[in-house]
């Protein structure tokens, strides 16, 4: 790491959030899985999409991703629109106490929130497709 580079991910963990409230979700908050539902009334669905040069790692309970800029490799994200500030804030705080950092992606011309590790920490199993939804089925959790 940089000289620096920490405070920026520091920086970066506590900016607030995305300014349209767009988020991009891959894991356990996905439509269906078990933290939507305690905010599922403040989520606004809008599609499931794939996202591309991002892998997916499962940490056994919940996933985590990583951009890696490979076209090749992909996740598949529930994408949201969440309709307070008050659930925006609970996400957030949720995500980075779990060691996610903030980013912004862009899809199509509108940018969206999505959580990340900033790499991946070694020895975790790849989720292979990219969906976590599919990856619990299989493997039965």
């Amino acid at each position: 790491m940089k000289p620096g580079e920490n405070h920026n991910i520091l920086k970066q963990q506590h900016k607030m959030i995305n300014n349209q409230r767009h988020y991009a979700f891959y894991g356990s908050l996905r439509k269906g899985m078990e933290n939507f539902y305690p905010y599922k009334n403040s989520l606004n669905f809008l599609e499931t999409t794939e996202l591309k040069g991002y892998k997916m790692y499962s940490l056994t309970d919940y996933p985590y991703a990583v951009r890696t800029g490979n076209t090749e490799d992909k996740i598949i994200a529930d994408l949201f629109t969440v309709k307070d500030a008050a659930t925006e804030q609970s996400i957030h705080k949720m995500e980075i106490e779990a060691g996610y950092i903030f980013a912004n992606v862009t899809i199509g011309n509108i940018k969206f929130g999505i959580y990340l590790f900033e790499k991946a920490t070694g020895g975790d199993p790849e989720v292979k497709d990219g969906d976590w939804s599919n990856f619990r089925k299989v493997t039965g959790f």
